[in-house]
């Protein structure tokens, strides 16, 4: 039996010190109010709400969203909230589904890094969900998001890419926990009962990575489904279902039966809760695949810049990459090197490369069949390896170290340490909305688009109506 912060066994001591994991983190989520959050907490949460919203509308008329929601309107029900990009309603958990696979469908969405949780696509729909099936206002959504997108953050730092490395993906699992919370305030849930919440989302709470063999579509309904989870686990909460309070660190709990052995700190779960918010710490993406990838195609961008390079010229190109990112977008090196589906090209670190190298841009439609039977693109990726960089510091940076080998002999080299769109390196307001923009405007009017940005902008005054009407599908 091992102590908090070691992950060997049950964390008996946290008990001891003010209740299990789950029941600090409810009594968290019940204390928050709106008015006590800090102006940099609220600003951050605005910029994420739209950029998710944009990338959901981008993702809205492509297949997999199309797949979507043919099956969930099919299970009918009181047509209560908002799709994105739909005309109709559908009751709250579907819609949740919905919106969170629209959301994660792309791998444009945001992600905290240390955790490895691409947090937005769980939390927004969820909550935009139950806020709209509660009447709540904008500063109760907003209070909400704050919840949901800290817990679900800082259940992840437990593990700080563990998850990752047992071929669990923490965006299904930890997302639920904090759509719990989510839909269980705006629910006006106690702590007690948030606490069930959090037990019954346990036995919800799932993510395999096991799509990265075939490339297949499941990866994104993990968003979606940790959404729905989320609403389903409030609302029997709220009916009086009991749910375990060791859900995270009890003896069958979470890191027990996820991480097993391995070193899980549950410290992080708790330290500073309330006072420093590490959804500070999120980023957003400029450019719609894996983080892991994005170093090295801004290292791709710069030297093009510099370069007027011909892909023919081009010997081979060595990306230094963490190893622990490897199984991820470097191997199996066939599939990596010889996307089939767009998800591999998403994950794969030659594809990526040698799309910017090629193509000067890494954009939603570099993703189509099409672009990634291009022979231009493959040849290049197919020259395209990679070796252990053993500086890395991943999972705090997603850095990137390119070589580009000429066949006269010159080799050229560029390194980013910190991934643009990160913490460090945050993409500014401007680029942000532009982002959105862009993506929002394959499924909407302009004048869509800018009410969009208003609404958001100014939620806490306005509420939800004018937002939730402008989400529709296009005039």
């Amino acid at each position: 039996m091992g102590t908090e912060g070691t992950g060997h066994g049950m964390t008996t001591s946290s008990q001891k010190r003010g209740g299990s994991l789950s029941e600090r983190l409810a009594t968290f989520a019940a204390a928050v109010d709106f008015s006590a959050l800090p102006a940099a907490v609220i600003d951050t949460l605005k910029l994420h709400l739209l950029d998710t919203l944009g990338v959901a509308l981008a993702a809205a008329p492509r297949d997999f969203g199309i797949a979507a929601l043919a099956t969930l309107r099919a299970f009918g029900g009181p047509p209560t909230c908002t799709v994105i990009g739909a005309e109709d309603k559908l009751p709250a958990p579907w819609a949740a589904l919905a919106n969170g696979t629209l959301a994660h469908g792309l791998d444009f969405d945001d992600t905290h890094q240390e955790s490895v949780v691409h947090v937005s696509a769980g939390i927004v729909p969820a909550a935009l969900a139950a806020a709209e099936e509660a009447g709540a206002d904008g500063r109760m959504l907003l209070a909400s998001l704050a919840v949901g997108q800290e817990a679900s953050i800082r259940i992840g730092l437990a593990a700080r890419g563990g998850f990752h490395d047992r071929g669990f993906h923490p965006t299904g699992i930890c997302n639920a926990f904090g759509a719990a919370l989510a839909a269980g305030k705006l629910r006006g849930l106690a702590a007690e009962q948030l606490a069930d919440a959090l037990g019954i989302a346990g036995s919800q709470a799932a993510g395999s990575l096991e799509f990265l063999t075939d490339g297949t579509w499941v990866k994104r309904i993990h968003g979606g489904w940790a959404a729905h989870a989320g609403l389903v686990a409030a609302a029997l909460a709220s009916s009086g279902f009991t749910g375990p309070r060791g859900v995270l660190d009890g003896r069958f709990g979470l890191y027990q039966s996820h991480l097993g052995a391995a070193a899980w700190d549950a410290i992080a779960v708790t330290d500073g809760l309330g006072e420093r918010w590490e959804l500070l710490q999120t980023g957003l993406k400029p450019y719609p695949c894996c983080h892991y990838n994005h170093a090295f195609i801004d290292c791709a961008a710069a030297i093009r810049a510099r370069h007027d390079l011909d892909p023919a010229t081009i010997s081979h190109i060595t990306c230094l990459i963490a190893a622990r990112e490897i199984p991820i977008v470097c191997e199996p090196a066939a599939t990596k090197q010889r996307p089939q589906t767009d998800y591999d090209a998403k994950f794969s670190l030659p594809y990526t490369v040698a799309c910017m190298l090629a193509r000067g841009q890494v954009d939603i439609d570099d993703f189509t069949p099409a672009a990634i039977s291009d022979f231009a693109v493959l040849d290049l990726a197919a020259r395209t390896t990679y070796e252990i960089d053993p500086d890395a510091e991943f999972p705090l940076r997603f850095g990137g170290r390119l070589r580009v080998h000429l066949r006269d002999g010159r080799v050229l080299e560029h390194h980013e340490p910190v991934n643009r769109g990160s913490a460090e390196r945050p993409l500014t307001e401007p680029e942000v909305i532009e982002k959105f923009r862009r993506n929002a405007s394959r499924a909407l009017s302009p004048r869509r688009v800018a009410v969009i940005v208003d609404a958001v902008a100014t939620l806490e005054r306005t509420g939800l109506t004018a937002l939730a009407r402008s989400l529709g599908a296009a005039l």
